[in-house]
């Protein structure tokens, strides 16, 4: 049926790449990685041959991606309460910073707020235009503007455009 020695040899670095792609931290994708072969292994006879087999091995992969994730997610939870002093004080630098954003962010124009917006929630150029039902250049243009006067803003200057 599948010689699973082929399967792991031919596929092991497409699915370390995709780990990658998804965790960013190479010791973890390598972990995942085994981990998905060791449920291939396991869950060969299910494999039904209507996708391709590294279609299979991905899908498992990212299952198991998900599945770490989400218990990472209720072990920092945790680890919250255990915060030490000296970090306190990152967090509170890191919130005064965070909150310059958002008082730079109400002080561009509208149309620039709301760009950026959808931009940070990973929405693409062409999606943002669709919301705003713009075009896509206009979309880019008012992006870079919004950075250029949140920069602005951020820095200790004043938008003259906002003002005129």
């Amino acid at each position: 049926m599948y010689d699973i020695e082929d399967i792991c040899n031919k596929y092991y670095q497409n699915v370390y790449k995709y780990l990658i792609s998804l965790s960013h931290n190479s010791d973890l994708a390598e972990e995942l990685t085994q981990e998905t072969f060791c449920v291939a292994i396991k869950e060969i006879n299910k494999f039904k041959g209507n996708c391709e087999v590294i279609t299979w091995l991905c899908v498992i992969a990212k299952h198991l991606y998900y599945k770490h994730s989400k218990q990472n997610i209720y072990e920092n939870i945790d680890d919250i309460t255990q915060i030490h002093s000296s970090s306190i004080e990152e967090i509170l630098i890191s919130n005064q910073e965070k909150l310059e954003l958002y008082k730079g962010l109400q002080n561009i124009t509208e149309n620039e707020r709301n760009v950026i917006y959808l931009r940070l929630l990973g929405l693409s150029f062409k999606e943002v235009a669709e919301v705003i039902g713009k075009n896509e250049t206009w979309a880019k243009v008012v992006f870079y503007r919004g950075k250029k006067d949140l920069l602005k803003y951020l820095q200790g200057g004043q938008d003259e455009r906002k003002q005129n």
